[in-house]
């Protein structure tokens, strides 16, 4: 299929007010990688040192709601959060276009069927605020996937944002499910079992920067035996900005245990040397479906023949959309 001209959404358009509402709205994403540990630190200083302060217990209880707090919560306030009009100011703020060569509606109609997808996204970064914006503009477009969007398509995350306080309350509005192998195996056995999956993973964040384009892909073959066994299809796409929006220390102890536990705890920082991001354009491009076969057992050879296909056509969406965003335009992506 040949490339796009015109992008299937864009929030080019907008005020200096919509843009400073979408600034303040999306700050809460990346502020809250900081201040939770934080936060929780802090709880738990407190309650080993004075236990029976009634100060210790307050500062302690919303920690404790956070943690009795289940999953579906804050799925069903999803569309009150992300719908709201602050946050539909979000996508403005970074001139956020998309270009999508399967449509919302057309992935809709296949879940109608019982297919399942495993959207396969590049680069991960700091945080994804190009994943967020797709987010918002399927959710409340006309078009798009709607309210439902949360269930019908999560985000695969670390297990530690599952879990760790605040963090799984803030990031849960995406619908987000652990990224083990055997939960994703479940999710895609299923009719409509379709699920977005940074498959490059931590160390995907460590190898791009703002004058270099990387994505960790060259090992990372267990999503295409995933797929070719429980019958999903795996569509490629590609957030243009996402290593652009923040930048990120890339050495010592806090990048190393990054890597270690899957979750970013190193350094980072965007606008005003903050942990908020840089008001960069995002772009948001997905390709067609593979055409994956159903094989119960797949052989290596299998995996290797659609992992080369897969890549390539990585490769091939990269190049197609990368003149959309200015920063990307003379980028050549490589393929760790």
């Amino acid at each position: 299929m040949a490339a796009l001209n015109a992008p299937t959404r864009s929030f080019v358009q907008s005020t200096s007010f919509e843009r400073t509402i979408g600034f303040l709205a999306a700050c809460p994403f990346t502020l809250v990688y900081v201040l939770a540990p934080l936060y929780v630190l802090a709880a738990l200083t407190l309650l080993l040192l004075f236990p029976l302060n009634p100060r210790t217990w307050l500062l302690l209880a919303p920690l404790i709601v956070s943690l009795a707090l289940p999953p579906w919560v804050a799925v069903q306030l999803s569309p009150y959060i992300m719908g709201n009009w602050a946050s539909r100011q979000i996508p403005k703020y970074f001139a956020y276009e998309e270009y999508h060569e399967a449509t919302d509606q057309e992935l809709q109609a296949a879940h109608a069927e019982g297919k399942r997808f495993l959207l396969v996204a590049h680069p991960h970064g700091v945080f994804s605020f190009c994943g967020v914006c797709g987010f918002i503009a399927s959710m409340c477009a006309s078009d798009g996937i709607g309210a439902s969007l949360p269930i019908e398509v999560p985000t695969a995350a670390a297990s530690v944002i599952c879990f760790f306080p605040f963090l799984k309350d803030v990031l849960g509005v995406f619908g987000v499910i652990d990224a083990s192998g055997s939960v994703l195996n479940r999710r895609l056995s299923r009719n409509r079992g379709s699920v977005v999956l940074y498959v490059g993973g931590i160390a995907e964040l460590f190898a791009s920067s703002p004058a270099r384009e990387a994505v960790y892909l060259k090992k990372r073959k267990g999503f295409i035996k995933l797929a070719l066994r429980t019958g999903a299809d795996v569509l490629p796409v590609y957030f243009f900005g996402n290593t652009t929006v923040l930048s990120v220390l890339t050495a010592g102890p806090l990048a190393m245990l990054s890597r270690n536990i899957g979750v970013s705890v190193t350094l980072f920082w965007g606008r005003f040397f903050l942990p908020v991001p840089k008001p960069v354009k995002l772009v948001y491009a997905r390709g067609r479906p593979l055409g994956l076969p159903h094989i119960e057992k797949p052989t290596d050879a299998d995996v290797d023949e659609w992992h080369a296909k897969y890549c390539a056509a990585v490769k091939e969406l990269f190049d197609a959309y990368k003149g959309k965003n200015p920063d990307y335009a003379q980028k050549e992506l490589e393929i760790m």
